[in-house]
């Protein structure tokens, strides 16, 4: 018989020992990109060093095809949605397929909740090369009235540091935050700076969906006695009420930080000579119904446009792409079916490969 302090103590050299070899397994695999040609990491932005190697060790012999954006990129509506096999059918997934005919690698840095302001970030990561093409999908959440100053305006606090001091300062004036939440993001970002094993588990925790135990019994109950049309109905209602402060009425600031950080990155991108294309996502005003107020929404457009103006050139084009799908193509108001992702994919390849050719 063993005696319990050394079956403990065994047990717990064992598991430093595990923990030991799958540090050093992924100090070599990591700088060969192994992990990002394996897995679809696409629509997830974990921690600043995961960011960085994915961009380093991803495609270490050509310069990638960068999409910026937010949720349209990736799976997340789809999963919320229950749609089989979510990952191999987003956006991110089309256009890379429609670019691997041309050889050419595509690195998504789009994910959920991001705005303007972390896409200055990415920038600052992404270090724009003259010849490099960028493909930033706008949406109209980015320009809302609550991101538009405050600490709201940026989505992942770990990429603060990568901002100028103006931007940090419009997103947190009094420099007070809560010793408490100070400490912890701290510890997180240490933790994934100088554990690695700590910073790919986060990266690659969110390549599962993690239902609670209320969803995972509804939906056993549906796979029973099928879906629930009351409270679909329910779950569509909150969403519009989510969404609603994004399409009332209310004309976007040009002064404020969302026009601010697109204002950096587009003379940024302009001086370096980066070929960028800029689209307005498609929006689903049918089930937007009510909660559109429609004067607002084509005054803001409108504003856009003028404002891309200035600098739309032979490298940066802007498309408004609002109106260019009907609603049987969308799952809510901005994010699109399988079948709308396919025809959103073949459009914005058209595009971008014509403006390949125009380059040469």
């Amino acid at each position: 018989m063993f005696s319990s302090k050394s079956f403990w103590l065994g047990a717990f050299s064992a598991l430093l020992g595990c923990l030991f070899i799958f540090e050093i397994l992924l100090w070599i695999t990591i700088p060969t990109g192994f992990w990002y040609r394996h897995l679809d990491i696409s629509g997830d932005l974990t921690s600043l060093p995961e960011i960085e190697d994915r961009i380093r060790f991803t495609y270490p012999l050509q310069r990638p095809f960068f999409l910026l954006g937010d949720s349209v990129l990736g799976a997340s509506s789809m999963i919320e949605h229950r749609i089989p096999q979510a990952r191999s059918k987003t956006l991110t997934q089309d256009l890379t397929a429609q670019f691997n005919i041309v050889h050419q690698p595509v690195l998504s840095l789009g994910s959920d909740g991001n705005l303007l302001t972390d896409i200055v970030a990415l920038n600052t990561e992404i270090k724009p090369q003259q010849g490099d093409h960028l493909l930033l999908l706008l949406n109209f959440r980015m320009f809302a009235q609550e991101f538009d100053d405050g600490p709201k305006g940026l989505s992942r606090y770990f990429l603060e540091p990568d901002l100028p001091a103006d931007i940090q300062n419009r997103l947190n004036p009094d420099k007070s935050p809560s010793q408490e939440s100070q400490l912890s993001d701290d510890l997180y970002c240490l933790m994934c700076r100088h554990w690695l094993l700590f910073r790919e588990t986060q990266m690659m925790k969110t390549l599962w969906y993690y239902p609670s135990q209320k969803d995972f019994y509804q939906h056993l109950l549906e796979n029973l006695v099928g879906t629930n049309d009351a409270q679909a109905d329910l779950i569509e209602a909150a969403l519009k009420q989510k969404i609603a402060t994004y399409y009332q009425p209310y004309v976007w600031d040009k002064k404020g930080l969302s026009f601010t950080c697109l204002q950096k990155i587009l003379d940024s991108w302009s001086a370096k000579h980066v070929r960028v294309t800029v689209i307005l996502t498609p929006q689903n005003q049918k089930f937007l119904g009510s909660y559109l107020d429609k004067s607002s929404f084509k005054k803001n457009r409108a504003l856009l446009a003028v404002f891309m103006k200035n600098y739309i050139s032979k490298d940066i084009r802007y498309e408004d792409w609002c109106d260019r799908y009907p609603s049987v193509f969308f799952l809510d108001h901005c994010h699109l079916t399988p079948e709308g992702n396919q025809k959103y994919a073949t459009d914005l390849s058209r595009l971008l490969q014509g403006d390949k050719n125009e380059q040469k």
